[in-house]
Parts: C-alpha cells; structure tokens; sequence
C-alpha cells in the first residue's frame, strides 16, 4: 500500500510541473555594469523554444527606480502584459531572436543587439514546457557602466 501512496504522490508532483524560471545571466534584480552581448534563461525543465516566445525591451524607469526591484517588477508588468503577444515588434526590442538552436532546452540564450543604453531591461517569455503546460514571468536588470 505505502509504494502505490508514494507512487500515486510522485505521479502527481511530476504532472503539476512547470518550466519555471530557476537562474539567468544577468541574474534577476542585479545591475551589470559591463553591457551583456546575451541573456540566458535557465528553467527547471525543458522548453520547446520555438513554440515558446522570448523577448527583451527597455523599461523606461527613471534613474531613481534602478535601485528598487519591487518597483522595476511594478512597472514592468504593464509592459509585459501589453507587449508579449505582440507580433513584429523587433524594432522596439534590444534582443536580436534566440540564439539556442536545440529544439528543447532547459536554457535558452537571446543575443541582445549591439549598443545596449544605460537603462533597466525587462527580459519576458511565454513557454511551453516539453510536458505540454505553459509559463509566463519576466525579470528586470538594469545596465548601469
């Protein structure tokens, strides 16, 4: 009885998961002080990155708000929201496309175009996990030489 419990409980932990955000490169919340050439995304599972969507835009914080990450993540939310499902938007975006060629990854990397302001930076995604669930978030860094 106890192994079809802990059977049965392992099932359903593997059936409620997510490709969630675990790390990236710049990390969440940090300030770099050396423009990144990339941004590297890494979920706790494999995605399918080209049924996923992934983008980098300028925030347009003011200076002062660099320092706060609960305010970078308030105004950033708005912009997710009406930017992510957008549609040939590459103009107003500083990434330049994925760059990881796998069909599935547990990381994937955006080459951001060359000249990258002093500024904060929101880096989104919308995935779909190889188990067939979908993922949403975004994260903030700010670039300040």
């Amino acid at each position: 009885m106890r192994k079809v419990l802990f059977a049965g409980l392992v099932f359903f932990a593997v059936a409620l998961a997510h490709a969630e955000y675990r790390s990236s490169t710049p990390a969440a919340s940090t300030t770099v002080r050396v423009a990144p050439k990339t941004v590297v995304i890494n979920f706790s599972e494999a995605v399918e990155v080209r049924l996923s969507t992934f983008k980098v835009y300028p925030l347009g914080a003011p200076p002062e708000a660099w320092g706060s990450s609960t305010r970078l993540r308030r105004l950033a939310a708005p912009l997710v929201r009406q930017v992510l499902p957008l549609r040939n938007d590459g103009a107003r975006r500083v990434d330049a496309g994925v760059t990881t060629t796998a069909r599935t990854s547990k990381s994937v990397a955006l080459a951001l175009k060359p000249g990258l302001a002093p500024g904060a930076y929101v880096v989104m995604w919308k995935n779909l996990g190889v188990d067939g669930h979908t993922e949403s978030d975004f994260f903030v860094f700010v670039y300040k030489p």
